[in-house]
């Protein structure tokens, strides 16, 4: 209940932000274009209590889905999150109002990938299981399909998500879906020392612009999937820099862990409470 109180304090946050003289509202809005429902019918997000602008996910099959391990992680423990306060909301482009297509689940697993690092990012990967599996034939629900090959610098690709339009801590989310063009950056051009700093490993594409850009992934993104030639290709781990010129987005390589993600599906284990990848913190 308390996140549906948080919508609304959302909504009058909205209009108050719009009010706000420009050196006050916050830097870099981004762009991009609102979806139409169904559109991207496997995009999700995740309500987590303790990422402010929750995170975004990826319907990978009717009972899972795909986001970026630190979604669950918690930020001052380290430790995994009880998947009793995560909920994914599926079937709708809007926050508010409500579509009479919208799915809500509990997940009810959470399965993050045992080499995560949270210092470097690596292996930024993390499948969750919902209580109920999605229905089967659905117009606005889809697991998306992977992808398998290789993608050549300058392909174009888009990210579709909810997330904030300022990089602020207490930047509000959009209440509607939007989808940004970022084409696929060179690996080299990206570890660059004022770009990344050679975070950027081989299991990883970045993709985005390397000048000041409106149509940048920005906070409340994490977790989201970018979609290329209609594919499931990355999800975003990192590089949410609102459109700041050398902060373009990185996100986990999907085609590098297929094998890993599928296995997650028939996993029976139930992590315990306070688990943490096996790595020093």
């Amino acid at each position: 209940m308390a996140k549906f109180a948080l919508v609304l304090a959302f909504l009058a946050l909205l209009g108050s932000t719009q009010a706000l003289p420009a050196d006050e509202a916050g830097p870099r809005v981004t762009g991009g274009t609102a979806t139409l429902l169904g559109q991207y019918p496997s995009a999700v997000i995740i309500e987590t209590p303790y990422i402010p602008q929750n995170c975004m996910g990826t319907v990978v099959n009717r009972q899972h889905v795909l986001t970026a391990a630190s979604c669950v992680m918690n930020p001052t423990t380290f430790v995994m999150i009880n998947p009793f306060w995560l909920r994914v909301i599926a079937g709708d482009i809007n926050i508010v109002p409500v579509s009479t297509r919208r799915e809500v689940r509990q997940v009810i697993r959470s399965y993050v990938h045992p080499n995560y690092n949270r210092l470097t990012d690596g292996n930024n990967l993390a499948v969750l299981r919902v209580d109920v599996p999605f229905p089967e034939f659905h117009n606005t629900i889809e697991p998306a399909l992977l992808n398998a090959r290789i993608l050549a610098d300058n392909t174009q690709c888009v990210f579709a998500g909810w997330g904030a339009t300022q990089n602020q801590v207490t930047a509000v989310v959009r209440p509607n879906q939007f989808v940004v063009t970022q084409p696929i950056l060179a690996t080299v051009s990206c570890n660059a020392a004022n770009v990344h700093n050679n975070r950027v490993q081989q299991t990883m594409i970045c993709a985005g612009a390397l000048a000041q850009s409106q149509n940048a992934v920005c906070r409340g993104n994490m977790g989201g999937g970018l979609y290329c030639n209609g594919r499931l290709t990355g999800v975003l781990a990192f590089g949410m820099g609102c459109g700041v010129a050398n902060q373009p987005g990185v996100y986990m390589d999907v085609r590098q862990y297929t094998q890993w993600i599928e296995t997650q599906f028939t996993r029976t284990d139930n992590p315990p409470p306070g688990w943490t990848p096996p790595q020093p913190l």
